[in-house]
C-alpha cells in the first residue's frame, strides 16, 4: 500500500453517484457541507481511517488501497462520515 501518497474519493450517493470529493490528507467533514452525506468511496492509494464523529470517535472503518465500497449501508455507515485520515508509515498512527 502506498502510505506516502494517499488518496480516496468520496461520493455523496451509493454506487459512486452524486457529488464527489478527492481527499489526500486528514479532513474534518463536520465543519462543512460534506458532513454526514457521503455514501460510497473508492481508495486509489493508501489506507484510510473513516470516523463517524469529527473528533475521531464513534463508528470507525478502515478502508484499504484499491477498495471500492459502493454502499455504506453495508457497514451501517451511510450518511455518518465526519472525519477521515490516512494511515502514515512508521509512526504507529
Amino acid at each position: 500500500e502506498d502510505l506516502h501518497n494517499p488518496q480516496i474519493t468520496l461520493y455523496e450517493h451509493v454506487n459512486y453517484q452524486g457529488k464527489s470529493r478527492i481527499i489526500r490528507d486528514a479532513t474534518i467533514l463536520g465543519a462543512g457541507h460534506d458532513n454526514d452525506i457521503m455514501s460510497s468511496h473508492k481508495v486509489q492509494r493508501g489506507a484510510w481511517l473513516l470516523c463517524e464523529h469529527s473528533d475521531g470517535s464513534g463508528i470507525q472503518y478502515l478502508a484499504r488501497e484499491r477498495e471500492s465500497l459502493p454502499n455504506y449501508k453495508a457497514i451501517d455507515f451511510n450518511d455518518k462520515l465526519s472525519f477521515l485520515r490516512p494511515l502514515r508509515p512508521g509512526c504507529g498512527c
